[in-house]
């Protein structure tokens, strides 16, 4: 009886928090796309910043290309890399630490051999993504998460509330609605970024994104079919934070 009442206590919230983000939503559109993505990932908040702050409107920049050794025209700033640069990079390695950990719950707690093998896959592909983005951060002096950010703990948090078939429905909504995302912003940061070796790092995960997404799409369809976590995708990437570099 205690976990009927949790879970449809979690179902009301998520309603909820769905009506809140329509609204932002039609705000933001009236402000002219001030703001940008979905990764609550999305994707980010740093542990202990925050998700409501932002940085300017990354579509109003106009970024150069870099001169391919990873240190961009003057435009990229002192450090080789323009704030654009950072966010993505900083949400993209928060995003695999999230997908590492969701596709652990999922080989735990999956009931359909689809969402099992959904979440090995996930981990296999984004373990190898955190080497190389980590590498990256790392060459050039950015800060690396050691978390997913808060607002993808939060959404690992909830989705752990549910099991079998429940979780699994729920589970590859949130991987479709997350991939859908995460190759918006890839995408973003090919076409916009500065720094040659962070657009490299976009280019070659936009494939195995959309490989993704198809495969929990089809997760989804096999356990069911209808969206269940939609409104645990709250935009963990639309309020980007200021940076130092901005």
């Amino acid at each position: 009886m205690l976990r009927r009442v949790l879970r449809i206590t979690l179902v009301v919230l998520a309603i909820l928090a769905l009506g809140v983000l329509a609204v932002s939503a039609a705000g933001a559109h009236g402000d002219g796309d001030h703001h940008a993505r979905s990764h609550d990932h999305g994707k980010s908040e740093k542990a202990g910043s925050g998700h409501g702050k932002s940085r300017h409107d990354k579509g109003d920049r106009d970024h150069g290309k870099g001169d391919g050794d990873g240190h961009g025209h003057a435009d990229c700033g002192p450090n080789g890399y323009s704030a654009w640069d950072e966010e993505w990079l900083t949400m993209s390695i928060e995003g695999d630490l999230f997908e590492i950990q969701g596709g652990n719950i999922a080989q735990d707690k999956g009931q359909s051999d689809q969402v099992k093998e959904l979440g090995a896959r996930l981990v296999q592909d984004h373990s190898k993504s955190l080497e190389d983005a980590t590498k990256v951060a790392q060459d050039l002096g950015i800060e690396v998460p050691h978390d997913p950010s808060p607002t993808q703990q939060w959404e690992l948090r909830v989705v752990q509330q549910f099991s079998g078939n429940e979780f699994d429905r729920w589970y590859a909504d949130l991987e479709v609605q997350d991939h859908m995302q995460d190759i918006k912003e890839a995408q973003d940061e090919i076409d916009k970024g500065c720094n040659d070796q962070i657009r490299k790092l976009a280019q070659d995960d936009l494939p195995v994104l959309q490989e993704h997404l198809s495969l929990a799409q089809a997760a989804l369809e096999a356990v069911g079919g209808q969206p269940q976590a939609q409104s645990l995708r709250h935009s963990k990437r639309s309020h980007l934070r200021h940076h130092k570099h901005s």
